[in-house]
């Protein structure tokens, strides 16, 4: 078990900070990555952190003590991962986190201690919220129905404070939920700039056979990939273009995409690439003449900060949390109008000098997103919960 001595001293006052990052699993996407990224950079600020995690030689060398847990909660279980997940956070987290003396638990994601029936187990919490994406698609998501719409609201009441990935994403769970809106906060989560940057990249003319568009997401009805290959349809009229779409997902959503990919006579034009390593990906977002990311929802909309990390102009939907991640750095299109998103394509690919302001626009955008800035702030919020200062009180489950 990784430990480091600062760390170890150091978190044995009370008042530590306890996370669960439970979510963290062998290899880790997503949530799993939010949860590593947000560690890390906490743990460069701060030397009081206790991670409960089933794969602590995932995070590296840190200043924290790390808590190993059961390997039977991680995420790649699935359902069964998902109980025993749950089951560990009401009984082991609980003994845990209340023998540790813990000042405050942070919840990567919305898992969480309920009720108080252990004297001393009611430590105050902080719990993330990424999206509530399957209460908007619940076709999308049959299995997380009851989840989100039994066991999250009351997760939510329980935590001292709620924080959203963005504004949409608060408004989302004030909406739906009824959660007071002192209660919930937005820290926006950044990108890692080791990795997504242009690194003196030579970018490929869009009039080129080797230029292409670029998709990154899941292949999930909510990411509108089908109105993507009809615009694409539309734009290829005009013009020969490629579209690379990495990523999977569903497999009748993905099944759907193909099977719109051959309706269209788009079979030359479109290749697929599955989940890939970050430097892969990179290159991908390196090479591209432009991110097309037009959904319908998203929580944040991480592969707009990466793409435009790497120089590589952005188009994306004007719904959602989109609009905050992309700013005026992204070219904006209505997700539900094929023509407009086909202009929208059409336009970054023939004229040069919009290219060139989206590149600029976007490298100066991002910089105003870090790991680091996500620590900070929720380094400060710990500190004020830790310190009796939180703008509301847990209510009951």
């Amino acid at each position: 078990m990784p430990r480091a001595g600062r760390g170890v001293r150091e978190d044995k006052r009370r008042g530590a900070v306890a996370v669960n990052a439970s979510i963290v699993g062998q290899n880790p996407t997503g949530l799993g990555l939010y949860a590593i990224n947000l560690i890390r950079a906490l743990d460069a600020i701060r030397g009081d952190l206790r991670v409960y995690t089933s794969n602590p030689e995932t995070f590296g060398a840190l200043r924290a003590r790390m808590e190993r847990v059961s390997k039977w909660t991680r995420p790649e279980h699935g359902v069964r991962g998902h109980v025993a997940r749950l089951i560990w956070v009401q009984t082991a987290l609980r003994l845990r986190v209340s023998a540790s003396g813990a000042g405050v638990l942070l919840n990567t994601v919305p898992e969480a201690l309920l009720g108080s029936w252990i004297p001393g187990a009611r430590v105050p919490q902080v719990t993330v919220v990424h999206d509530l994406l399957p209460l908007f698609f619940p076709v999308e998501y049959p299995r997380q129905q009851y989840y989100f719409r039994s066991l999250v609201p009351r997760v939510l009441r329980r935590s001292r404070v709620v924080v959203a990935d963005s504004e949409s994403t608060r408004r989302d769970v004030i909406r739906s939920y009824g959660i007071a809106p002192e209660m919930v906060r937005v820290i926006y989560p950044g990108y890692d700039p080791s990795i997504f940057a242009v690194n003196g990249a030579t970018r490929v003319p869009p009039e080129s056979e080797d230029s292409y568009l670029l998709y990154v997401g899941n292949l999930l009805p909510h990411k509108n990939v089908l109105s993507l290959l009809d615009a694409l349809a539309i734009l290829r009229r005009r013009r020969r273009v490629r579209l690379i779409i990495r990523g999977e997902g569903q497999p009748a959503y993905a099944r759907a995409v193909r099977e719109r990919v051959r309706t269209l006579g788009l079979d030359n034009a479109v290749s697929f690439r599955g989940y890939a390593g970050t430097q892969a990906l990179r290159d991908l977002y390196v090479g591209a003449a432009c991110l097309v990311l037009p959904s319908l929802h998203e929580g944040f909309g991480l592969p707009v900060l990466e793409a435009m990390a790497c120089g590589t102009p952005v188009i994306t939907s004007s719904s959602s949390s989109l609009p905050e991640v992309g700013g005026d750095a992204a070219l904006r299109v209505d997700p539900h109008d094929a023509i407009d998103l086909s202009e929208a394509m059409h336009r970054v690919l023939s004229d040069e000098v919009l290219r060139e302001q989206l590149r600029r626009r976007g490298l100066e955008w991002v910089g105003g997103f870090s790991w680091r800035r996500t620590a900070e702030e929720m380094s400060a919020l710990l500190e004020e919960i830790c310190k009796g200062r939180g703008d509301a009180k847990e209510g009951k489950s």
